[in-house]
């Protein structure tokens, strides 16, 4: 019984350190980035893609949920950033994201076919990708059934 209860902690601690490890190694590797490139700020990306079509306050949110999402101080966030291989949120923490925008939006929640609709579309997933899908979902909101 003892035993079992030692390997069991034992294990425990091993996926701990092995999750620390991980984090920091991700946090090095966007440093190194960010080291790498000139500094956009929230103003400069907010005005790329207010420029673009999208609406001010959606991008705000956007990028304040991107930010508050990677937890690494003083990085430069890039619109064009694809947020799974360079921030490294994975599949479900992306629609975790997602979630979080469409509420502090009063926005309904993405189904999966309005995922699949914008897909075929776009390639990346980024800041574009998400406030497309914003301004989807708002479009389906008020169009006629």
């Amino acid at each position: 019984m003892n035993i079992t209860i030692i390997i069991i902690g034992i294990i425990i601690f091993i996926f701990v350190i092995l999750g620390y490890i991980q984090n920091e190694r991700d946090k090095n590797r966007l440093q190194k980035l960010n080291i790498s490139r000139p500094n956009l700020t929230r103003t400069e990306f907010i005005n790329r893609l207010v420029k673009s079509g999208f609406d001010m306050q959606h991008v705000e949110v956007v990028y304040d949920e991107i930010r508050d999402f990677i937890r690494v101080n003083n990085f430069s966030i890039y619109p064009e950033d694809d947020i799974h291989k360079i921030y490294g949120i994975k599949d479900l923490d992306d629609i975790e994201l997602i979630y979080r925008i469409c509420k502090k939006l009063n926005l309904r929640k993405p189904e999966q076919k309005d995922c699949d609709k914008l897909n075929k579309e776009m390639k990346k997933f980024n800041a574009e990708y998400i406030l497309t899908l914003t301004k989807n979902l708002i479009e389906s909101k008020n169009s006629p059934t």
